[in-house]
């Protein structure tokens, strides 16, 4: 216990808590302390010594070496400051692992963790190098370069992309891509929505609040354009597109994507031609349409199943049975109609 104290002791002398080393950190700690040949004194220094080196960086943001100091490019080619992401003169501090970052999408390419990007107090301006507070233009007067064309004092953010239009959403929390006048805030879904869905929008609450059913990329942070399925369903509109070349219903609710009605009269003139085997002349099904959420009854086929209210074969089979039969027997494959149209597997 004496040693445990007096190592936690010697951590915080130095600003670091114990619970931010690492197990190699903690293996030299013990290693320090079972020497008999160190005095008290020496073993304070050693620990002090150790912790200061492991964590010199984030004791002082300015000594950052190699790579922070590093600028990084948009466009080396062309001398255009920025990431891969942004065009942007300065690098952000993180505030959790006190490394200076050029976004907040690197940072979370490296695996470690998500940025908070409104803790974010201190920047790093590419150009001169000074460490100065987050602001739009460099506090350095020799220097006084604009960080961006765009910056957010909220987000903490960035652009100086010329081409892109940015605006900041008080009731999404975040900046948004596009021009203001071109967007409404739905307070039902709770994210920005074209202006020219306005009255037509469908969603439910919480929608955007998801991830991609396709990709698996969080939507209400995405920088990549979001489409709401007929249903209320959101998608990445690129993962819509390649996904709807395959399948025509939601990949979560099952429902159509978009008015199959000329697809379904199609099955009805295949459905006229086809002649069931005799052992199935009266046999029935029991089904559950996708679609309008409703059971009723259709002729038993291989394949498709009419709903009954809405006429859709976007259809679950339940149960078959025989016309002369009041018991249903029940069918365990739970198949799902309709599947071998515009759906392949």
């Amino acid at each position: 216990p004496d040693r445990i104290i007096f190592a936690c002791v010697a951590a915080r002398e130095v600003g670091v808590p114990m619970s931010t080393g690492t197990r190699n950190t903690k293996s030299a700690i013990l290693t320090i302390m079972r020497d008999p040949s160190l005095s008290k004194e020496e073993k304070t220094s050693r620990i002090r010594a150790l912790y200061a080196e492991q964590y010199k960086d984030q004791l002082s943001p300015s000594r950052k070496k190699d790579k922070d100091e590093e600028a990084t490019y948009f466009d080396k080619k062309n001398n255009i400051l920025g990431c891969a992401h942004y065009r942007r003169r300065c690098k952000v501090l993180c505030p959790d692992c006190k490394e200076f970052v050029s976004c907040r999408h690197c940072h979370g390419n490296s695996g470690n963790h998500e940025m908070r990007r409104s803790a974010v107090t201190t920047m790093k301006c590419m150009v001169c190098n000074t460490v100065q507070p987050v602001n739009k233009t460099c506090a350095n007067k020799d220097c006084n370069k604009e960080m961006a064309r765009y910056y957010c004092s909220i987000c903490k953010f960035f652009d100086d992309d010329p081409s892109r239009h940015i605006y900041h959403c008080k009731d999404c929390g975040i900046c948004r891509r596009g021009k203001r006048e071109d967007y409404f805030h739905c307070g039902t879904c709770g994210t920005c929505v074209s202006i020219q869905m306005k009255g037509e929008h469908k969603c439910f609450r919480g929608s955007m609040d998801a991830d991609c059913p396709v990709c698996g990329e969080y939507m209400f942070t995405s920088t990549r354009p979001v489409r709401f399925m007929q249903c209320g369903h959101c998608i990445h509109s690129q993962c819509y597109e390649q996904y709807s070349r395959h399948h025509y219903t939601c990949p979560l609710c099952r429902k159509s994507l978009a008015d199959m009605s000329l697809w379904f009269q199609r099955i009805d003139q295949v459905l006229q031609t086809h002649v069931m085997p005799e052992e199935f002349k009266n046999t029935m099904a029991r089904i559950h349409c996708n679609d309008c959420e409703k059971d009723s009854e259709a002729p038993y086929h291989f394949v498709y199943h009419k709903c009954a209210f809405c006429g859709s074969f976007n259809t679950l089979l339940k149960s078959k049975f025989e016309k002369s039969e009041t018991k249903y027997t029940e069918d365990s494959s739970g198949k799902q109609n309709g599947q071998d149209g515009p759906q392949t597997n």
